[in-house]
């Protein structure tokens, strides 16, 4: 939907970066060039049409003297049980991987773009 805007969402949970296994040690990163400091994941509702997105954010830095980017994938999700077991289940790359964004958004140099890979 168009009302579903960076500014239109209320964090209704933020999830560990770094989420561990039953013994306590560091399961997985969201990414795998990550050491946990540059990638989140958050369940946000829009407060317009009440979707759910599970939203993963990163920071990708291009190995040149470009500037680093940062993504914001929203993966549209039925709830918050959907949210968790994806959370859990997937790390960054494969929940990449496996699922298509409802759609992005991208930031460079303090600009915004919004990509909408599929109508949501």
């Amino acid at each position: 939907m168009n009302c579903c805007q960076k500014d239109h969402f209320d964090v209704i949970r933020n999830y560990d970066p770094m989420p561990k296994n039953p013994d306590g040690s560091i399961g997985w990163f969201l990414y795998r060039w990550d050491d946990g400091k540059n990638g989140v994941r958050r369940l946000v509702r829009c407060r317009v049409c009440g979707a759910l997105y599970l939203v993963q954010a990163y920071h990708l830095h291009p190995f040149s003297a470009k500037k680093d980017w940062l993504f914001e994938d929203y993966y549209a999700v039925r709830d918050e049980r959907e949210a968790d077991h994806l959370n859990r289940r997937y790390t960054g790359i494969q929940l990449e991987h496996s699922m298509t964004p409802a759609f992005q958004l991208a930031e460079h140099e303090k600009k915004t773009s919004l990509t909408r890979e599929r109508p949501i």
